[in-house]
C-alpha cells in the first residue's frame, strides 16, 4: 500500500466560505483505498472525519467558481460530501486520482469476479457432481448398447480417479 496524497485547503478559499479558522484547513487524504476529508467542526473543539471507501463511491465531480471551487463526492448509502477551499488545479489533481482509484478498484473486483467463476467453474467440471453427471451419461450408453461393459468400466475408473 502506497503512502497517502494529501491535499491541504486554502485559508483564503475558506474565508470566502465563512471559515474563518486560519489555523485548522480541511484536510483530504486519498490512498488506494479510501478517501478521508477532515474538518474542524463548528465548535473549533475537535475535529469531524468522513472517510468512503472506493468501492462506495460513485461519482466525484468539480464545481469551479470564480474562486476555487466545491468538490462533491458522491456515494451509494451516504449523503455526499462537499467539501471546498481548494483551488482549481488541486481539485482537477483529486478528481483525476479518485477517478484512478475508482476505475482501479472496479477493474479489480472485475478481475477477482471473473477469477471466482472460473475456479467454481473448475471445481464443477471435476467436483463430485460433474463426475455423477458423466457417470449417469456413461450408464446410459451403455444401457443403450453404444458402449459395452468394458467401456463402461474403462470410463468409470479413469473418471474416478480424476
Amino acid at each position: 500500500m502506497t503512502n497517502p496524497v494529501i491535499f491541504k485547503s486554502s485559508y483564503f478559499l475558506r474565508a470566502l466560505n465563512s471559515d474563518f479558522n486560519p489555523f485548522t484547513p480541511n484536510i483530504l487524504l486519498v490512498d488506494e483505498e479510501h478517501i478521508e476529508f477532515k474538518r474542524r467542526n463548528w465548535h473549533l473543539i475537535s475535529e469531524d472525519t468522513e472517510s468512503l471507501h472506493f468501492k462506495n463511491i460513485t461519482g466525484v465531480t468539480v464545481d469551479s467558481h470564480l474562486f476555487g471551487t466545491t468538490i462533491t463526492i458522491k456515494s451509494t448509502g451516504n449523503d455526499p460530501i462537499q467539501i471546498r477551499g481548494f483551488w482549481k488545479k488541486e481539485a482537477a489533481k483529486i478528481k483525476d486520482l479518485c477517478a484512478n482509484y475508482i476505475a482501479a478498484y472496479n477493474q479489480k473486483n472485475s478481475n477477482e469476479a471473473l477469477s471466482s467463476s472460473l475456479a467454481k467453474a473448475m471445481e464443477n467440471r471435476h467436483g463430485n457432481y460433474s463426475v455423477a453427471d458423466e457417470l449417469t451419461k456413461l450408464k446410459n450408453l451403455l444401457d443403450q448398447k453404444v458402449l459395452s461393459p468394458e467401456e463402461f468400466e474403462e470410463q468409470k475408473r479413469r473418471l474416478l480417479k480424476s
